[in-house]
This record gives C-alpha cells, structure tokens and sequence, in this order.
C-alpha cells in the first residue's frame, strides 16, 4: 500500500522536515501517489509517509493521519481487510468517523482496545502509532509478516525506521555499515535472517512478523514482543474429509471477497499453477454465483501472466487454458533480457539483500500491471509451504510413513514426489528420494516398490537399478560454502523475539511444514515480492495468507494435505469444476528462477570473470576471494558450470554488489 519512516531523536536535538522527507522520499516508489510528513517539535519526532491510494482516494485518506483530537498520529503500510465490519463494531460503541479508510479504523481500534486490536485485523501490515499523551511510539506487524519493517535503536540517541533498508543510505547522521557475519549467515543458510529480525547490517533490525515494539525516550533497551503464535490459535476440523473440503472451501471464498475491496483496479498474477489458477478463478466462480462484491471495483477482471519462451519455467499454455476455461481476459508479458547487465546491477542494489538469483524477472508483471493503470494484484503465495507444494516437503513425508511402517502411503508419497519432476528426471530424483545422493551400500531389498509399488513406480524403479546406480556420484557438484568464507563458522544470530515456539513435539514433516512458512521459505518469498511489486507501486494480496485459513490448514491431518498421488490434496478437490482439471491434476513443479545457468555461459560470462578476479573481491575479508576466482576461473575454462555452482557463485557477486555500491 504504501512507504512508511519515523525518525524519533532521543537527545532531543531539533529534528528538520527535510530530515524526514530524505529518508521518506528514498522509497518513494513504494507511494507514487503522495507523501506526507508529521513533526511533534516537543519531542523532536517525526512521521513520514509515501502513499498508494487504494481506500479512499480523496484527501481524507492522507498519512499520517491522526485521530481523538490529535493524541494519535499514524503510519501504515498496507490493508485491513475486515474494516467495513470493524467500523460498524466500533461505530456501535460510539466511534466516529470522518474518512473512508482502513487507517482511521486502526486508529479507532487502538483507542478501544490496545494492543488486543490487533487479533481483531484480518490483514496485512505494517504501522507505527505515535501516543502524544503517553510519548510512546508503537510499532506493529501482521501475524506472518507479509508487510516489512526495518528500524535502527541508539539508546539515548537515534530511534528510526522504515519499510526497506535500503532507506537508511538517506538517514542523516547514520552511517549504515554490513555486518559481516550477517553476510555470512545469509550466504551459508540462504533464508534466516527475516525470521529472527536481522538484515545484513549492523543496527538495522526488523521487526518479526506477529510481533510489536513500544517504544519510549528513556528506554535503554527495547523488546520484540510475540503477539501472535499460529499453534496457539489451531482450530477443531471436521472428521470426515468431505466436511473438511467444504470448510476450507468456505474459508478460502471469504479470503478472496474480502481481499477484492479496493476504490481501485485490481488484477491476478496468473502462471498457470494450481495456486494462481485457484485464486483467478475462484474470483470469477463467485462472480457468477452472485456473492455479493462488497467495495468492489469493476476492473478486477483481468490476468498478467509471465512467459519464459523456450525455458522449462514458460508456463503460457496453462495459463491459456485457465483464461479460456473462465472466459477470462489475459496479458502476457514477455521478458526483456537486453542490456541484463545494467538491469542486473540497478536492481540487484535497489533490492538491497542477498539472493540465490536476480529477481528482476517476477519485477516484470507488476511493471505491465503498473503501465496498465492497475493497483492491486491477486496472487497465490502461500500454499506450497502450507500443502507440501516442494519435492523436499514429499521427501521428508515419505522418510516419515517409512519410519512408521505405513509401507501403502510411503508408496503414495513416492508416486507423489515423481510426478512432480518431469519423466526424464524420475530415475533421478528416485536416487534422492531413497538416501543416495552420496555414496552409500545400496539393499534391493531395503526397498518396497518392487512388491507394492503400481506401474508407474515399478517401471522408474527398474530405471534407477540400471542407469542411475551406475553413475559415480562423487561427481555431484557440492560447494563448500563454510570453506570458501575463508573464516571461522559463522557465529550464531540469536532471535530478537521476546518468546521462543517450541516445536519439538510435532512430527518431522509437522516441524518442517512450520519452519517453512514461519522461518525460511515462505518470509523470503514475501520479502522477494513485497519489493518486487513496489518497486512499480503495485500492492500484492494474497488470499492463501488468510489467517482463518492458514490456522485450519496448520489443523488438518497430514492425508488431507497429501494423498492419492497429489500435494496440496485439500485445494485441488476444493477448485473441483472451477478450475480446469488439467491444472487441477497438474503435478509437474516449475520453479521461478533466473537463467543462471545460460547467463553466466552467455550474457554474463565477461562479468562474472572480472568481478570474482578484481582486486576488491579477492582481498574480501567477508570471503577467501582466491579461492573463488579460482574456481571460476577454471568453470569458465572447461565450459563445465553446474546450474546449482552458478547459483552459489551469484550469491558472493550479489554481496559484492551491495558492498561495493
């Protein structure tokens, strides 16, 4: 929705407008729709915001807003979805109102109800309320957090925040300096550091996703408050499967109609993947069974779809089929790859983390939805990390029903995961999925397919015992990437929350599941997308996120997340004649990556040469530059490159990027 700072000098030095709006104004992609400051000179603080008009258009939706005569000042990032119904609940106890937004609702809320308000929001975001009265700055983010926030404390100096890090380049008088352990730990573990509230740098934090921060002047240390635990809020669900369908299906249309409330266009991001084709279609079946569309623009109808020609992610002919299949209209936005080095460079910077690979290319979508006069898109996060939606999930499942003796569902588990690869790569795959991805004794008879296994098991497993058994599988590529940091181990961050989830006593896949959605996968995907989209001013609702549906989902049993060959088993019969069964049995997974691989043999080559040999990255101190030249050096000689070396690689040119720039 939109771009929010504070700036709250605790030794009482005069704060400027222009302090605030230099820090606002560096994310002003974020809220190309206006901007707006407040100052309370009595405690030298100061509010900023960038707005995205989404709820009332008008100057009454202007942040930072204030309410009860000015005691409360507010900025926020992002939507209630349930404020229609919060407004008449407050409006009964004598709240009143003189805009249309959700914001003013917030603001009601946190006069009625404190913290408690925000069990009540069923949303996503990010604010800061600032209590004149009380001089305390609160600061809050949604259960899962879909919205960012990033701040920076200086005990008896310097409170500020922002939504993006890379705001603090424009702060006056900080000087924002990496963290090289910080560096190290997101190189070696990939996706951590959002769950326990660190970024690369040093003093730059971010508050954790489901919890709050109270602030005031003569605070000497300050606490990330747990406000909210998804294990703390699991649901009773029906016993009989069908019932459970039912119910999930009931949640899941209550998700969507309240994510389509918007004063302006709205469109669907559309791959052509279970979870996007559930989202667009569901739209257009509750169109037709007439719900009523509550605060519902009339051009909500459209889908942008991405296209990857001649690559393994090119998903255009399933997501022809789903816009046939409803009638739909589509646009289909092609990649442009010329002059990739400049758009490489430019974004890698704005993006301001670390990542496996670019991610300009998911920017593109939301760029058409932008030039198209489009505000909102509809998207289907969420539900592979939910729903088993990764081979890895299937794997650790099947390692679970082996574990238990529950031979029939491990063989369904490994039907399950084959599918998901295409058939050249079963055999393969089958390798991974029984423990040999090293070297190790292989027992025939360790194994069940042969006895209980269908056809289509039988006829892979036959496949592996010939070819794959053969391969010598020292050759598997494998970096070391504690090795190439050239130091000790990375030392451990610990999290900034103020309480701990235990999980211990759940089930391997349980474990996983949670992990996943709460810790690694699912907070880098909303990271990735949240700056992706608002890079173009484009806000992403995600139904799936819903946190009804997520609590009822984290509920259900393991068989009716997978079961019968199919992840995700409990959408896929929810979406039963609203989305075309070829999507609806669709089991094959594509991944959203960047061409390494052709790039750094093609567009990239010169570059990733030069960059791992210059005299900055090799003396590095955040990694043995030598030896990664050398190693480059060698792939770029023999024309040998692993897709998954070229993935590790980019990591170090990415953190050499941010570092250098």
């Amino acid at each position: 929705m939109c771009g929010i700072t504070g700036i709250w000098h605790l030794d009482n030095q005069p704060i400027q407008e222009e302090k605030i709006n230099r820090f606002t104004n560096s994310i002003s992609h974020r809220g190309p729709d206006g901007s707006g400051a407040y100052i309370d000179q009595e405690c030298q603080l100061a509010l900023g915001h960038r707005r995205l008009s989404i709820l009332d258009l008008s100057e009454q939706g202007a942040q930072p807003m204030s309410y009860a005569d000015g005691r409360y000042q507010i900025c926020f990032n992002g939507e209630i979805f349930n404020f229609i119904e919060l407004r008449a609940e407050l409006g009964q106890k004598g709240y009143h109102f003189r805009s249309n937004t959700d914001t003013e609702v917030i603001l009601a809320a946190w006069d009625c109800w404190g913290v408690a308000a925000l069990q009540k929001f069923n949303g996503m975001w990010a604010f800061a309320i600032w209590d004149t009265r009380k001089q305390e700055l609160f600061l809050s983010r949604d259960r899962f957090g879909i919205k960012p926030l990033y701040y920076t404390f200086l005990p008896d100096r310097l409170f500020a925040f922002a939504s993006e890090t890379i705001a603090f380049k424009q702060l006056n008088g900080f000087e924002r300096a990496f963290d090289a352990n910080k560096i190290a730990n997101q190189i070696v573990k990939d996706a951590y550091l959002d769950s326990l509230g660190h970024t690369l740098f040093t003093n730059i934090f971010q508050l954790i996703g489901g919890h709050y921060l109270f602030i005031k002047q003569n605070d000497k240390r300050i606490e990330q408050k747990r406000w909210w635990n998804t294990l703390d809020n699991l649901v009773s669900v029906p016993e009989n499967y069908q019932d459970q369908v039912a119910k999930f299906k009931e949640l899941f249309d209550s998700a969507c109609l309240l994510r389509l409330r918007s004063d302006v266009p709205l469109a669907s991001a559309l791959s052509g993947g279970l979870d996007s084709s559930s989202v667009y279609c569901n739209l257009h079946h509750l169109k037709q069974s007439k719900v009523n569309f509550d605060r519902t623009p009339q051009n909500w109808q459209k889908a942008f779809v991405a296209v990857f020609p001649d690559t393994p992610q090119d998903e255009k002919a399933y997501a022809e089929e789903v816009v046939k299949y409803i009638g739909g209209d589509a646009q289909y936005v092609y990649p442009d790859f010329t002059n990739i080095l400049d758009k490489l460079l430019n974004t890698t910077v704005q993006f301001d983390h670390i990542e496996v690979t670019p991610i300009f290319i998911i920017s593109k979508v939301y760029k058409a939805m932008k030039q198209a006069g489009i505000k909102v898109s509809m998207d289907g996060h969420g539900v592979d990390e939910m729903l088993l939606g990764y081979p890895n999930f299937v794997r650790v499942a099947h390692q679970q029903a082996l574990a238990s003796k529950n031979e029939a569902y491990a063989n369904d588990l490994a039907e399950t995961y084959l599918r998901m690869f295409p058939e050249s790569e079963r055999a393969v795959n089958l390798r991974r999925l029984l423990g040999q991805k090293y070297k190790a004794p292989f027992n025939p008879k360790s194994f069940i397919f042969e006895k209980l296994a269908p056809s289509f098991l039988k006829n892979t497993y036959q496949q592996f015992k010939i070819n794959i058994l053969k391969q010598d599988i020292n050759q598997i590529p494998y970096i070391d990437n504690l090795k190439w940091l050239g130091q000790p181990k990375p030392l451990s961050l610990k999290s900034l929350s103020n309480k701990s989830i235990d999980i211990s006593h759940k089930s391997s896949i349980d474990q996983l599941l949670y992990q996943n959605f709460h810790q690694t996968s699912l907070p880098t995907i909303l990271r990735n997308f949240d700056r992706a989209s608002m890079q173009h001013g484009i806000e992403i609702r995600m139904p799936f996120m819903d946190w009804r549906l997520v609590t009822y989902i984290f509920s259900l049993p393991l068989e009716s997340k997978i079961k019968g060959g199919f992840t995700k088993r409990i959408l896929r019969d929810s979406m039963q004649n609203i989305i075309p069964e070829s999507i609806r049995r669709r089991t094959l997974k594509t991944g959203f990556n960047a061409p390494m691989y052709e790039w750094f043999n093609d567009q990239l080559k010169t570059y990733v040469l030069d960059t791992t040999h210059s005299k900055s990255f090799v003396e590095s101190a955040a990694w043995d530059g030598k030896t990664i030249a050398d190693f480059v050096g060698q792939r770029m000689k023999s024309s040998t490159w692993d897709s998954s070396e070229c993935v590790q690689i980019w990591k170090y040119i990415n953190a050499h990027i941010l570092i250098s720039n």
